[in-house]
């Protein structure tokens, strides 16, 4: 899981817009084309993308805009259950498109106690803004320095990881996948890199 520092900066005016709209309104005004909504959207996945490193802040594989593992704009708190929270940038982040899934996180309840202040709000799940991630969630050292084993550290850990499947052998295997594509990519001579790195559909890490 990633720790994020920083949610997305939105422009004062398409905040305010959002905002003023009824809180048992917002999630529907999710699926539309004003721009407002637009602007928002694209402000989120643009920040999100450089921030995270082109990485799901779950399972932390690679993530893109479009074609396998399609990035998507995670809402922590569910829209669906917690429409208030549609457009506030400290409950997105960025995900793929599994974890993000109806079989994974979808409309799962991510909240113990609602406050009228979201940074107040009391979560089941590790959130990556509020928490330190490193307290609840880490990767074990396997020798090699690969975050590829994941492990709870505490009871919010735990719930996170096993809601959210993180430790399953499909996910575990891909993030094995995945750094030994970087640590065999690295060792190629710079000038292959690139190359090797656009046929494969693989962005630079």
């Amino acid at each position: 899981m990633i720790n994020l520092n920083e949610c997305a900066t939105i422009a004062i005016a398409v905040q305010t817009a959002l905002d003023a709209i009824a809180d048992d309104e917002k999630s529907d005004a999710w699926n539309t084309q004003t721009n407002d909504v637009k602007a928002f959207k694209v402000a989120i996945m643009d920040h999100g993308i450089e921030v995270q490193n082109t990485r799901c802040v779950w399972c932390t594989l690679e993530v893109a805009e479009e074609g396998h593992r399609t990035a998507h704009r995670d809402h922590i708190a569910p829209k669906g259950k917690h429409g208030r929270w549609t457009f506030e940038p400290l409950n997105l982040a960025i995900s793929c498109e599994y974890c993000n899934g109806f079989k994974v996180k979808g409309e799962v309840e991510t909240v113990v106690t609602v406050a009228a202040n979201y940074a107040d709000v009391e979560f089941l799940i590790v959130h990556p803004y509020l928490d330190n991630t490193a307290e609840h969630i880490r990767f074990v050292d396997n020798g090699a320095g690969y975050p590829i084993v994941i492990e709870g550290l505490s009871p919010r850990g735990i719930w996170t990881i096993d809601t959210m499947k993180l430790a399953s052998p499909h996910l575990t295997k891909l993030r094995a996948m995945d750094h030994i594509f970087a640590k065999e990519t690295a060792a190629l001579p710079a000038e292959d890199q690139d190359l090797f790195k656009r046929a494969v559909g693989r962005v630079a890490p």
